[in-house]
């Protein structure tokens, strides 16, 4: 899979640069650095599906700023815009602000203006205390749709006996 970089930045507040086929990076008129993209997952889905990162490469303060958001949707677009494209996301909790990437996740699928064409599972798995936000996205045209919603609904039923998680 390859995302092109000209339909991202089609509309896109910052000016978007390629890292290779799935990164991408943009500083905001703050002179805050993201790289955004997705890597395939290995273990959940195989090759059908791509885990979704935003990263502050300052890992500084980042004052609220829309465009962001209004890039990452373009990226998100261009991800969907694929034919079998499934997107998960886990919310790191290094700073204890997991629950807000979580509600950001959300805040971008229910404002996203196509959002009828894609599902949003998301679930808290509980680690005995230690809770992990994780999501899935896909769209509803996907020709393993009903295989997929089944196969992470039973991930996230057998997640906290398959996995030991040691809170940071």
């Amino acid at each position: 899979m390859r995302l092109s970089v000209d339909n991202i930045n089609n509309g896109s507040p910052y000016w978007v640069i390629q890292l290779d086929d799935l990164t991408f990076r943009f500083v905001t008129k703050n002179g805050i650095v993201y790289r955004v993209g997705f890597y395939k997952d290995p273990y959940f889905l195989g090759s059908k599906a791509y885990h979704f990162f935003i990263a502050n490469e300052n890992d500084a303060f980042a004052p609220k700023d829309a465009d962001v958001f209004r890039v990452i949707t373009r990226v998100l677009e261009e991800f969907f815009r694929q034919d079998a494209s499934v997107m998960l996301y886990i919310c790191d909790p290094f700073d204890h602000r997991e629950a807000t990437r979580d509600s950001l996740y959300k805040r971008w699928f229910n404002g996203y203006s196509r959002r009828d064409e894609l599902t949003l599972r998301a679930e808290a798995i509980d680690f005995d205390g230690y809770v992990v936000y994780t999501g899935m996205i896909l769209r509803k045209d996907h020709p393993e749709y009903d295989s997929l919603i089944e196969k992470y609904d039973e991930f996230v039923k057998r997640a906290n006996k398959l996995y030991r998680i040691q809170p940071k």
